[in-house]
């Protein structure tokens, strides 16, 4: 009850009392381990999950328990033995729904450690057991590019001719037939059920993209140039009275920008080097971030603006410490690691107050490539403003400006780099971007393909093929469909052409 009541001081204790009186008690460890994460010390439950591995489940629901939590610990070749372990209860049973679930979940993970072809045969078996499990179908479509003697269209086609009454499911149809009609060349059939799929997802959404563009707003009106100015003075005059100092950790890399703008192309370049590790797509930021402002006030904001303001009276080095703490024991085995969660571009001020030697790289692509890239994207969770041009060219715009506002206020801070230019001179792209996080120069960096680091993002598919210009000017052959975008976008002031 205290663990699901997020009173994690109280769970622990209750945990730990348990363990006391069953200490071999596989689901009492699995439980703390869990609690250990939530109080975001990775590292402790790093530790205890050491003892947990090829342990021998008692059940069904503790091999599913203990799969997740490998998973979340990005230890997926245990997540993996597991969810076989599950396979032999549930095949023990005869229950294909059930057992439908679990080979989508090997298909997830094969998916993630770049065996392509084992992650289809997953899901093809995943399917034949469950036909009504519409995730995989998209899951699916999504691993490769299809071909015209190759492909799954009929299917899907029919299957939406039968009918899909959920309209997430029937939003997963329609992306997955958009994919493989985009594979084909049929263009305008492509985004006919783009448009389908999307408006199917946003109908179950509340949301009004005027309160993230006011967001975004209050972060570059809180975040001002004298705000920096003053705080740079302040820091100065602490630092002369031996009372503080800034945070002199460089290990952070951040990767950031909107979604689908290569920003894992440039996370595999990167993370190629011996000497940076990749630690993924990590909320540590802004987790460690929330936990700063319950010092600063013991009311919660009650508006995402009230609590931009408050971000803005945080102690900043505590934030720092705290961040690279939560990274542990992940990282600090490499003089740096990537953090390549692209909603950081939110926090870019925070970021350079709490770690001013930390790296930031923010990616950009064609405004259209990147706005066709996003709204064909299916996302699982966030980015709510991706399913309705209107918005999306809204949202894109407002990014757009914060962004702008990070480089004025920040100069000689930020990285930028051009997913064009990365795949029209790799070579030369790649050893700024070495250069600019202060290593030597490694062949491999270029050789990226060959990177084995599992890869958990809508890139997963993609991320062990060489540089391919086949993505760029995708948009032009949208055009048309593209139109209310571009409109949007130019009005802005934002080149398109």
């Amino acid at each position: 009850m205290a663990f699901q009541l997020k009173n994690t001081e109280l769970a622990l204790s209750t945990i730990n009392k348990a363990i006391e009186l069953q200490p071999s008690s596989l689901q009492w460890q699995l439980q703390k381990v869990n609690t250990l994460l939530l109080m975001l010390d990775k590292s402790a439950a790093n530790d205890l999950a050491l003892n947990l591995k090829n342990k021998q489940a008692a059940n069904l629901a503790q091999c599913n328990d203990l799969a997740v939590m490998f998973n979340q610990l990005n230890d997926f070749e245990q997540a993996q033995y597991y969810y076989q372990q599950a396979v032999g209860f549930i095949n023990e049973k005869k229950q294909p729904v059930e057992s439908a679930q679990l080979y989508f979940n090997l298909a997830s993970l094969a998916r993630y450690q770049g065996n392509i072809s084992l992650a289809e045969t997953h899901l093809d078996h995943a399917l034949s057991l469950n036909p009504h499990d519409y995730e995989a179908y998209w899951l699916r479509s999504s691993l490769k590019k299809q071909s015209q003697n190759n492909n799954h269209i009929d299917q899907l086609q029919q299957i939406l001719k039968q009918g899909v009454k959920h309209p997430i499911s029937k939003a997963q149809i329609h992306y997955a037939l958009a994919k493989e009609l985009e594979d084909i060349g049929k263009y305008s059939q492509c985004f006919e059920q783009l448009n389908f799929g999307a408006k199917s997802r946003r109908d179950c959404m509340r949301y009004q993209v005027e309160h993230d563009i006011s967001t975004l707003k209050q972060i570059t009106t809180t975040f001002t140039k004298e705000f920096f100015q003053q705080y740079q003075a302040s820091n100065l005059t602490l630092k002369a009275s031996n009372k503080a100092a800034p945070l002199e950790n460089n290990e952070p890399i951040f990767i950031l920008g909107l979604p689908r703008t290569g920003s894992t192309l440039v996370e595999r370049i990167i993370s190629n080097h011996q000497e940076v590790f990749n630690a993924g797509e990590l909320n540590n930021f802004a987790l460690c971030m929330m936990e700063a402002v319950k010092n600063v006030t013991k009311t919660p904001p009650q508006t995402r603006n009230e609590l931009v303001e408050l971000t803005s009276q945080i102690d900043f080095q505590a934030l720092g410490k705290h961040y690279i703490n939560s990274t542990r024991p992940e990282t600090g085995h490499t003089r740096h690691f990537i953090d390549k969660l692209p909603l950081n571009s939110l926090y870019v001020g925070l970021i350079h107050l709490a770690l001013p030697k930390a790296k930031i790289i923010h990616v950009t692509r064609h405004p259209l490539d990147t706005c066709f890239s996003i709204y064909k994207q299916l996302f699982t969770n966030g980015y709510p403003f991706s399913y309705q041009l209107t918005e999306l060219a809204q949202y894109y715009i407002a990014h757009h400006n914060m962004m702008q506002h990070w480089l004025t206020v920040l100069p000689n801070i930020i990285h930028q780099v051009a997913y064009e230019d990365v795949v029209d001179d790799l070579s030369r792209e790649a050893k700024k971007l070495i250069a600019y996080c202060d290593l030597d120069w490694q062949e491999q960096c270029i050789d990226f393909q060959n990177n084995s680091a599992p890869s958990t993002t809508a890139s997963a598919s993609q991320v062990r093929e060489k540089v391919y210009r086949s993505s760029t000017g995708k948009w032009r052959q949208f055009e048309k469909e593209l139109q209310p975008i571009k409109q949007l976008l130019v009005q802005a002031g934002i080149a398109c052409d």
